[in-house]
Parts: structure tokens; C-alpha cells; sequence
């Protein structure tokens, strides 16, 4: 037995997969069993079937030192472990005749093995949310379950694909409120009478579009090891969210299904745009999500609160519908269109609804004037910058809404629904008629957010607004290049240069009358001479949030070395996990001030990671 236990450690150690040797029927050893890879490090609990230490780099470049696991607690079977030939088996202890776990290591990844013992024990992986925001992409046949095959994502980590011939779905649970540590727990189920042997291949891989212009470039490690960071499914929303245990939000989805049309099968037949059809069928079913009057979300040290607004932000069903777009382009499922286009139909009327004064700019109900927001939740302004007084004409919103309709107007004409594609192409190019003579503003030389009711521009250099109008081309290249020129200027001139933080929304402050929330913390003032609220959050915070548009539109005019003054920090930032995680000062890394202060609150928000989009176009 020694002398094949040595050959076995042998052949193993020349696949890449360095195993530590221990006793056979090691009764519960005083050290875990250890094994690792340049994929993989993992460390097995002696006396209980689960893991002490979890960590992957999809990579294989060795970044292994992180292991972001909560302990699993409850079950009550007492175990002994014996490890040989490479393998550890869990035994229970009062009958040691057949396993009923077994860790079987590979080079890339490792099998997990249930025999039926009539103990029902499941293999338990727990995750800390405040260490990594580890999410399972799948399916959601019901609450808290994810069919198989699925992918097991650890952003700024790596992912493992997880298959199964037995098991059709795991156990998925993730919450955040009301909970000591948030955590994200995926159960395997053991064998049963049924089943009497249950096996989980896990295999490591790093999912992205391959591109042939930075093959061999490690600058873009963060690209390759985070491509996938844009999903997360939150398994009792059965939907693509913030997070996994965060909101679902509306006017989001259509980013999601951006990069999802790019990404390669995240495991056998399962495609990222498989989730955004998923996502798209429940909002059509009459699920609402945050951006959706009546949508009930979470706030933090709160109780549930309920969106306020119109019907929906001016952007929310502009960004369903481009999702609804996106996901028959890629799934080129004809009978699913058939089936749901007068559904979609109904989210075109609510674009072109909005336009009240027939001048095809769409318009929101709540006036955007300066002084007339309550700074309560029951009034929210147009659209995802949801504590900026968006209102009235907004020129985000219009962005979304001409690439929404022009995109279903070509769904109609592919249906033979010559009258419905006429009629939102139309709408389209009238509100691109008139979208650069409402918004820029000649003092600046730039598009304002929104005009409003009474007819001002409120313009505070919105970086976004401004690269979207670009990159959809509602302004001219001509147009685009003064508009850039202004920007870039702006920036150099209040002396924004941290690009490894991502893009401020805007360059100047935003004044308390213009901000839906007065509380500093969420950016608003005490008072504008006091200017308390400037950098946190959205009123002029850093993030990866949107910064998509701004690369894109470089990119879209030419000006490759301004578009890659920006984008090579965030990919270094990428690499390194900056845009995730919990700060000293008890704030999360997803918003920052120019000077690297935390004042985030998800913890992890999937927009920080559309930038990659821009690198597929671009490469």
C-alpha cells in the first residue's frame, strides 16, 4: 500500500497537483489535508467532509493566498478521514465500511464523491460576502435552487464549472440583512437510496472573449480573470442583480445582456445570455425590480422601502427592451419573440408615452427643477443616478430610449411587423434630431444631465452622459470630438488623474438643491457653502460605474492614447480587486472620493465592471 501511495503522490505531483502525505485512516488528525495547484489551493477539514481553506486563480498564475470561507456549522454526524492514492474519504464513524465523501484532486479543479450510507450529510461550501462576492450562475427552476451544470464565480478569483449526471439542482442561498455575516452558501446533496452514488466534477476555467490583439499582454489579466464579475444571480429573485443577495434593478439589465452577448458558454450548453432571458421572462411575468413603481428594496438599517417614482425611471423599460433585444440576438430563439412581442410592445408604448410635448425627447414626471426634490424616497429622480436630481428631459435616459426603440424596430421588421418598425424607427430619429440642440450647452461645450420643466440645464460635466450620446451616436464625430476636448479638459483642469479609481459621474459639485439626497453621506450638503457631500457617492465619487461610455466614445473617435490613459489603471485596479470589498473605515470599495476613501455600500456592484465591453470593441 505504501509503495502505491508513493506512485500515486508521484504521477500526481508531475500533473501540477502537490498532495501533503498523512496517515491512513488519519482519526480525526490534527491537521487538514492539503493540496494545491497554480489553479488551486485547498485544505480539508480532518474530521467533518468540507473545506478549511478554498482558493482559485483561473489564471493559474498562483494567486492563492485569499480563502474567503465562513465555518459550517449544524450537522451532527461525527466523521474519520483516511487520505490514500491522492484521495480523502470521509468515513462515519460508527461504520466505516463505505465512504460517504470522497476528494478526489485533479490538475484544474477536483471531484466530489457521495456514496449512499443512509446518512443524508451535505457538502457544504460557505461563503463570507464581506471577503469575496461569490456568486452561482445558473438557472433558478425555484427559490434558492440552481440547476446543473452551473458555474461557481469568486470575483477577482476565478470560477469553476460544476457538473453532475444525478443531481439536477443545488442548494443556493445568499443574504445579506439581518444576518451577523453575509454569506453565500451552496449545498451539494449527499446520495441516497435513489442515487447511490452522486459525483461533482469541478473544473477551473477563465471565461472571456478571446482577442487576438492582447494575446500574451498581462496587462489585461484583469479583463481575463473578471470578464464574468457583470453576473451575479440572486436565487430568490430568480434574476441578474447588484449582487446575489442585492437588488434586481430594471434599468440595468440591458448592460448585463451587453456583455453577456460576448461571453463564450460558461459551462457545456449554459450561456450567459441563457441569464438575461431568464431575468427578461420574470420582468415580462410581471416581477418589478428596483426602477419599477411599487418595487419594495432593502436599504441598510432600515425597513423595506418602496420605490418611488412614476411608473418606472425614465430608463427602466428603455433597458428591458434593449435586453430583450440583446438576448434574441444572441439565443436566436424566434419562438420566444413570437410568443412575448406584444409584451415587449407594451415596454416600447411606455418609451414613447413619455414623450408629452411631441418633440421625441421622452420626458419624466417629476419636474428636475432646482429646489423641488423632497429628499424622500417616495420622490426618485429619471434614472440609475438615483440620487441626482435627474428629471424632466433627461439626457441619459433619451440615450437609452433611442437605442432601445431602434433596436425593436428591427425585432418588428424581422416579425413582418413592417407598421410597429416604422413606427418606433421614426420615433428614434426625430428624439435624434433634436437630442444635441436640447442638451449641449454652449457655455460649457458639453451635454447637460437634464433639462428642466421650467427650461434650465443642469449641467455638472457628467462624464457619462456625455461618452453614452458619443458611443450611440447621437451627436456627430465632429460634435463628439469638441465635446470630448471640453471634457478631458475639465478633468485636467479640477485635477482628476487617478484613473486606477475609475471616472468621477461628474466634475463639479453637484449643489443641494439639484440632489435628491441631503444626507453627506450619500453626497448631498448640509449646505452648499459648506460643500459636505462632494466625492461621496454619486456626487462625484469614483467608480468603474459607466466609465464603459467614456473608453467607448474614445475609442468610437479615434483617440485610442486618451481612451488608454484610462483604461490601463482600471485594468491594473482590476487585477488587484480594488473595486470589491469592505474598508477600514467600515464603507465598501465600490465608491470612492479622488483620493481613495472608501464610501461604497454594496460591498460589490456588477456595473464597476462594464469597462470590459469597451475592450471588446476596441481589440
Amino acid at each position: 500500500m505504501i509503495l502505491n501511495r508513493r506512485a500515486a503522490l508521484k504521477r500526481l505531483a508531475l500533473t501540477g497537483v502537490l498532495l501533503s502525505a498523512g496517515p491512513i485512516r488519519n482519526l480525526i488528525a490534527r491537521t487538514p489535508f492539503r493540496n494545491s495547484s497554480k489553479y488551486f489551493r485547498f485544505e480539508l477539514n480532518p474530521a467533518f467532509p468540507k473545506f478549511d481553506f478554498f482558493s482559485v486563480d483561473s489564471l493559474g498564475k498562483s494567486k492563492l493566498d485569499h480563502s474567503p470561507l465562513l465555518p459550517v456549522h449544524g450537522a451532527q454526524t461525527t466523521f474519520i478521514s483516511e487520505t490514500s492514492d491522492g484521495i480523502t474519504r470521509y468515513f462515519i464513524k460508527t461504520d466505516q465500511n463505505r465512504a460517504a465523501w470522497e476528494f478526489i484532486p485533479s490538475r484544474k479543479g477536483f471531484i466530489l464523491r457521495s456514496n449512499f450510507t443512509g446518512d443524508n450529510t451535505p457538502w457544504v461550501i460557505n461563503f463570507n460576502q464581506r471577503e469575496n462576492h461569490v456568486t452561482l450562475l445558473g438557472l433558478v427552476p425555484q427559490k434558492n435552487k440552481i440547476s446543473t451544470p452551473c458555474l461557481i464565480h469568486l470575483p477577482d478569483m476565478g470560477s469553476l464549472s460544476v457538473r453532475s449526471e444525478q443531481v439536477k439542482s443545488l442548494d443556493y442561498l445568499s443574504k445579506r440583512m439581518n444576518v451577523t455575516v453575509p454569506f453565500v452558501r451552496i449545498s451539494f446533496p449527499a446520495a441516497d437510496e435513489k442515487s447511490q452514488t452522486v459525483e461533482y466534477h469541478f473544473e477551473i476555467t477563465a471565461i472571456y472573449p478571446e482577442l487576438k490583439e492582447i494575446v500574451g499582454d498581462s496587462r489585461f489579466d484583469g479583463y481575463r480573470r473578471n470578464y464574468i464579475n457583470t453576473f451575479q444571480v440572486n436565487p430568490e429573485l430568480g434574476m441578474l442583480s447588484n449582487n446575489s443577495s442585492s437588488d434586481s434593478c430594471a434599468f440595468v439589465q440591458y448592460g448585463y445582456s451587453d456583455i453577456a452577448l460576448h461571453a463564450p458558454k460558461l459551462v457545456d450548453d449554459l450561456k450567459a445570455i441563457d441569464l438575461v432571458g431568464m431575468t427578461v421572462d420574470r420582468y415580462l411575468a410581471g416581477d418589478k425590480g428596483y426602477g419599477i413603481k411599487g418595487y419594495l428594496y432593502d436599504v441598510p438599517g432600515t425597513e423595506l422601502v418602496k420605490w418611488g417614482g412614476q411608473s418606472g425611471s425614465l430608463d427602466a423599460f428603455p433597458s428591458l427592451l434593449i435586453a430583450a433585444c440583446n438576448y434574441v440576438q444572441g439565443s436566436h430563439n424566434q419562438p420566444w419573440l413570437k410568443k412575448n412581442l406584444l409584451g415587449l410592445k407594451r415596454w416600447a408604448e411606455e418609451i414613447v408615452d413619455r414623450d408629452c410635448d411631441g418633440d421625441g425627447i421622452v420626458e419624466y414626471g417629476f419636474s428636475g427643477n432646482s429646489g423641488s426634490w423632497s429628499g424622500g424616497p417616495e420622490m426618485r429622480p429619471a434614472n440609475w443616478w438615483d440620487t441626482i436630481g435627474f428629471g424632466h428631459k433627461d439626457a441619459y435616459s433619451n440615450c437609452l430610449a433611442y437605442r432601445a426603440l431602434k433596436e425593436f424596430s428591427g425585432l418588428c421588421r424581422e416579425s413582418g411587423e413592417s407598421g410597429m418598425a416604422e413606427k418606433y424607427s421614426g420615433f428614434a430619429e426625430k428624439l435624434k434630431r433634436n437630442y444635441y440642440n436640447t442638451f449641449y450647452n454652449p457655455d460649457t461645450g458639453v451635454l447637460a444631465g437634464w433639462k428642466s420643466e421650467d427650461g434650465e440645464l443642469h449641467d455638472y460635466y457628467f462624464t457619462f452622459v456625455n461618452g453614452m450620446a458619443i458611443a450611440y451616436g447621437l451627436v456627430t464625430k465632429e460634435q463628439g470630438d469638441k465635446i470630448m476636448d471640453a471634457m478631458l479638459a475639465k478633468m485636467d483642469e479640477v485635477g482628476f488623474k487617478n484613473f486606477e479609481l475609475g471616472l468621477p459621474g461628474n466634475l463639479i459639485s453637484i449643489p443641494r438643491e439639484d440632489y435628491t439626497h441631503h444626507d453627506p453621506r450619500w453626497g448631498g450638503h448640509t449646505s452648499n457653502e459648506l460643500n459636505d457631500g462632494w466625492q461621496h457617492y454619486e456626487n462625484g465619487g469614483t467608480s468603474g460605474n459607466y466609465v464603459y461610455f467614456t473608453l467607448s466614445a474614445l475609442f468610437k473617435l479615434g483617440r485610442k492614447r486618451d481612451a488608454e490613459k484610462i483604461l490601463f489603471p482600471m485594468l491594473k485596479a482590476f487585477e488587484e480587486g480594488d473595486f470589491q470589498g469592505e474598508c477600514e473605515n467600515g464603507m465598501t470599495s465600490d465608491w470612492r472620493t479622488w483620493d481613495g476613501e472608501c464610501w461604497g455600500y454594496e460591498g460589490f456592484l456588477v456595473d464597476n465592471y462594464w469597462s470590459f465591453l469597451a475592450i471588446v470593441e476596441a481589440y
